[in-house]
């Protein structure tokens, strides 16, 4: 199974499994593909920069580690998912989640999230 990680999952996982369920985090040992949006790169960065999570390193070291250590694979902002993204219904306000739901959909891919409000775009999610 392949998955994309939300932001809050790959902080999450960066920091020693946070909220991830036990599901959540045996799921990610066994899969075939782990991915992120840049998006969730620069809301690390942002969120780091505005003191609003603490990571003891860099968001450059912490992501780096992150793909190190899980393999994660970025998957590039493509002109569709940034249009998807646009034209999704406004369940969902923030753009760096809807960019993450967009790029799901476009890849198929099921979200690890602990935003409840994903499913209701038809994506699949685990927490």
């Amino acid at each position: 199974m392949r998955y994309l990680l939300d932001t809050c999952a790959m902080i999450w996982l960066g920091m020693g499994g946070g909220d991830l369920s036990l599901d959540a985090r045996r799921r990610i040992s066994m899969a075939s593909a782990l991915h992120y949006s840049p998006i969730s790169v620069w809301e690390i960065a942002r969120l780091i920069k505005e003191d609003k999570v603490f990571i003891p390193n860099s968001a450059t070291d912490f992501v780096a580690d992150l793909k190190e250590q899980y393999g994660l694979d970025a998957i590039p902002l493509t002109d569709d998912i940034m249009i998807r993204a646009a034209q999704l219904p406004d369940v969902h306000k923030d753009p760096a989640d809807r960019i993450i739901i967009a790029t799901s959909l476009a890849h198929d891919l099921t979200i690890v999230t602990g935003d409840s409000k994903f499913s209701q775009y038809g994506v699949r999610t685990i927490c």
